[in-house]
């Protein structure tokens, strides 16, 4: 075969490799993280200084890939995961303490106003019987507050065991395919298939929790926690374990080629990250605030009530029992009927001075007594606006990070497209170019082949 039949050859085999290259990046446009492939072509030279060359080969197949593309892309998602999971626990909260149905300064206003009714006639019985039905609706605002938080604390739990068992399964896949794509590799096998899939685990895993991530020479990724703690090294991959202390807190290990280290939750990033911070920063301080405000009032209450007498001229007995323990009845009504409601300053009221309401005036500046809840010295209605205030304000603030981090994790969604995703436009005119040249190397082949039976023909 002549020089330009082998030209026109080599040039056959390049297009071929290139149209089929061409189609597969046509065929898995809208494959997630597929990143599209192009061939490396490198020209031959000739065997001797007289030589006009030696025709095109393609080397290898590249994969376009960016490592700077992807970690950018990796970090973005795992700040929009921690805003994202973030507000589901805001909004829950905010509308739960921010509900007219379930507000504790509603009851709180219900309470006093009842007890300022009576104020006129302290010994009715029907108006003491009211005070006592919106004690009770009171004690049930802040049951049903603390219950329902306690309630979201459990689903919290749940998923953080959930998002565990997810980080534990994409860490062993991530090494699996470190071994299979280490192995291939070794022999000279396509890895690019493996090598998406492990971009996508790692992009998943990037939501759950800061990472970092370093490819080593042999083809694998190490990657590591935002602390460094180790996830998966080469073929080895960790497994984080959750275990419940005697305080009902969920504690967080990594068990690591059969060495266990404990990880502090704080800092850690990402939806795992976010259930840390909301559980502490949001849901338990709320619940503590609660807890706070009940045991505040029952014990206002309880102390004005011992200070006055019934209608039957006996000492005031407690109207509200506060327990710190429980997560249903933290505040509860005590079986008092309406006469024993120690309205009265006078142990003789009983007997006389039934319109004695001096104890009872005493209940209502309790309104305006100021109480400790979250550091702050403020009156019980003040107290809960605080609770209410500070939800509201750290909603406010993490939907503006979610929109921020939305951004972000966008544009660098973008600009890794721009570099490894398909552009069936681009495709398309690569697919007729790469047709083209096909046809002129096949012409190339033919024109060699004629002059070659020419050269023949004269002899």
């Amino acid at each position: 075969m002549s020089i330009l039949g082998q030209i026109g050859y080599s040039g056959v085999r390049a297009t071929q490799i290139a149209l089929t290259a061409t189609g597969q990046n046509i065929a898995n446009v809208n494959t997630p993280g597929f990143s599209r492939l192009t061939p490396e072509q490198h020209s031959l030279s000739g065997q001797t200084a007289t030589s006009i060359g030696g025709g095109v080969q393609v080397t290898s197949i590249r994969r376009l890939s960016s490592d700077f593309h992807n970690q950018q892309l990796w970090r973005a998602g795992t700040d929009k995961s921690y805003f994202s999971t973030n507000q589901q626990y805001l909004t829950a909260l905010e509308g739960l303490i921010d509900s007219e149905g379930s507000s504790v300064s509603v009851g709180l206003d219900n309470f006093f106003a009842a007890l300022s009714e009576a104020s006129s006639t302290p010994e009715s019985i029907a108006l003491r019987q009211q005070i006592i039905g919106e004690a009770k609706q009171l004690a049930q605002r802040f049951n049903g507050l603390n219950n329902n938080i306690g309630t979201q604390l459990n689903a919290l739990k749940g998923q953080r065991v959930a998002m565990t068992s997810e980080i534990n399964g994409l860490s062993g896949n991530i090494a699996e395919l470190n071994k299979q794509i280490r192995e291939m590799e070794t022999t000279g096998r396509d890895t690019a298939t493996l090598r998406d899939y492990r971009e996508n685990m790692v992009k998943e895993l990037s939501q759950y929790a800061g990472i970092r991530v370093q490819e080593a020479p042999d083809g694998t990724l190490d990657v590591s926690l935002a602390n460094g703690q180790p996830l998966v090294a080469g073929i080895t991959a960790g497994q984080l374990k959750i275990n419940e202390n005697v305080a009902g807190v969920q504690e967080m290990t990594l068990v690591f080629a059969k060495t266990t280290f404990p990880l502090n939750q704080d800092g850690m990033g990402g939806a795992l990250g976010s259930l840390y911070d909301m559980e502490n920063g949001a849901l338990r301080p709320a619940q503590q605030d609660l807890h706070d405000m009940a045991g505040a009032l029952a014990k206002m209450v309880n102390d004005t009530l011992a200070a006055g007498y019934d209608l039957k001229g006996e000492s005031g007995e407690p109207l509200f029992a506060h327990n710190q323990n429980s997560i249903s009845g933290m505040l509860m009504v005590n079986d008092l009927s309406p006469e024993e409601l120690a309205f009265s300053s006078d142990g003789q009221s009983g007997t006389g001075e039934v319109g004695n309401n001096q104890n009872l005036l005493a209940l209502l500046e309790l309104k305006s007594a100021k109480v400790n809840v979250a550091g702050s010295e403020v009156p019980l209605n003040d107290a809960y606006a605080g609770l209410v205030g500070r939800v509201a304000s750290t909603s406010r603030q993490n939907q503006a990070d979610l929109s921020a981090a939305q951004t972000v994790s966008d544009q660098a969604q973008a600009q890794r497209d721009s570099a490894s995703a398909v552009n069936l436009d681009e495709e398309a005119v690569n697919l007729m170019a790469y047709e083209q040249a096909y046809q002129a190397n096949m012409k190339v082949i033919s024109t060699s082949n004629d002059l070659f039976n020419a050269v023949l023909a004269m002899f």
